[in-house]
């Protein structure tokens, strides 16, 4: 499939400098260097845009093969909306409404993913007990603002609340008329594997933050709606590009991307 690609300086030196959080609570700080503009491994990859799938463009944009290619990290939607998509160490991990996990191969197709891959800038410890609203707070408080970043969060959970959509068949309906199955699982431990986006990029990914879960025996996951944190290792990469891969007009024909976000 034909894509065209956009690369997207998204971390200048300077806003980065200015805007460096100096909350004592973080470990370290983000890598302001920009290095070389063509190199692409400090780099978010989104496979088609947020904005497409919430529309209803659930046709297959990628290969998981090129996903692997762009990042070992990220989010994403299978094909149809067949599935939820966790990327982890890079292995991509492909969660039905069914909850249970499975490896996906190279050939399955995704229609929205958001890749990197991931070396952490920076470092904070959980040991209190947080709900999803109470963890975005507080990375709020030590995240560098006006950033784009992976974020990973690996640890204990007392709780946690998951979904994944129904497979989906033309003609497509937007993602808020889809019906989706909600799971709960209580003291299981996992791994957050999600994104921060600032919400002027909404059209990319969804603001602010966007997780997915997977546990440690990689058995069952999905798309995070709520959980309750005891102890976790929060990590944080900041991106200095983004790419984005445009779908084939085709795809999107049935959609009008012409529209504000936010009416």
């Amino acid at each position: 499939m034909m894509m065209r690609y956009i690369y997207l300086l998204a971390v200048a030196v300077s806003v980065l400098t200015a805007c460096e959080s100096s909350d004592n609570n973080t470990a370290s700080t983000a890598d302001t260097s920009t290095g070389d503009s063509k190199d692409t491994s400090d780099a978010i990859f989104y496979a088609s845009l947020n904005q497409a799938i919430h529309l209803g463009q659930y046709d297959g944009a990628v290969q998981v093969r090129e996903l692997k290619e762009n990042g070992d990290f990220g989010v994403g939607s299978g094909e149809k909306l067949k599935s939820e998509l966790v990327m982890l160490d890079g292995v991509a991990y492909s969660i039905p409404a069914s909850g249970e996990a499975s490896v996906l191969p190279d050939t399955a197709k995704v229609s929205f993913a958001a890749v990197k891959h991931f070396k952490s800038d920076q470092e904070v410890s959980i040991s209190k007990m947080l709900n999803l609203n109470e963890l975005e707070s507080y990375l709020d408080s030590v995240l560098t603002k006006n950033s784009f970043a992976a974020i990973k969060v690996t640890g204990k959970l007392n709780s946690i609340t998951y979904r994944s959509f129904y497979p989906q068949q033309k003609p497509y309906e937007p993602t808020e008329e889809v019906p989706e199955k909600e799971l709960n699982r209580s003291n299981i431990e996992g791994t957050l594997v999600g994104f921060f986006t600032p919400e002027s990029a909404e059209v990319l990914n969804s603001p602010v933050y966007h997780f997915h879960f997977v546990d440690n025996n990689k058995t069952t996951g999905g798309h995070v709606l709520d959980c309750t944190i005891s102890e976790a290792r929060v990590e944080i990469d900041y991106a200095k590009q983004l790419q984005v891969a445009l779908p084939d007009p085709e795809l999107v024909q049935h959609i009008d991307l012409n529209k504000p976000v936010r009416e």
